[in-house]
């Protein structure tokens, strides 16, 4: 009976433990992207080559690359279903003054498109609930981060 009780804590533990884990991001930045995705993949045996050079301009568009590059720390891609080029991106602080102020000069309209962890942030939007991820809602005078809800 104790063993049984010790075996039920321990897997509990380990179980808690990846609920955790899995619930808030938790890449290491110091490894830049290449710690996002590392994180990504643990998490879905996705994303387990970063692809670097590409023009950043090129890949966000002209608008959002305006708003996004001065924040942008360092980005790279990777492939992870169902997005062919999945954006990692390591941010600087400041985004959100930015397009709010870009959203009141109206140089964009709605919210940016990027799904953010605490230093980072994903370029797509279709499963990211998951891996515990918010989105910035925004208005000229203020932004703020909300838990993106499963659908």
């Amino acid at each position: 009976m104790t063993r049984a009780l010790i075996a039920l804590l321990v897997v509990g533990s380990v179980t808690f433990a990846l609920l955790v884990g899995r619930a808030e991001p938790t890449p290491d930045l110091s490894r830049g992207v290449d710690g996002i995705a590392a994180w990504l993949n643990e998490l879905t045996d996705e994303c387990a080559t970063v692809r670097r050079g590409d023009d950043f301009t090129d890949f966000a568009g002209p608008v959002r690359s305006k708003v996004y590059a001065p924040f942008v720390a360092e980005w790279g891609t990777c492939a992870k279903e169902p997005y062919g080029r999945l954006g990692l991106l390591v941010l600087r602080p400041g985004l959100d003054q930015a397009w709010r102020t870009a959203l009141a000069n109206g140089e964009v309209r709605g919210d940016p498109d990027l799904a953010f962890g605490d230093g980072f942030a994903l370029t797509g939007s279709i499963g990211m609930e998951y891996l515990g991820l918010k989105r910035l809602e925004c208005t000229p005078s203020a932004c703020s981060l909300v838990q993106i809800q499963h659908h």
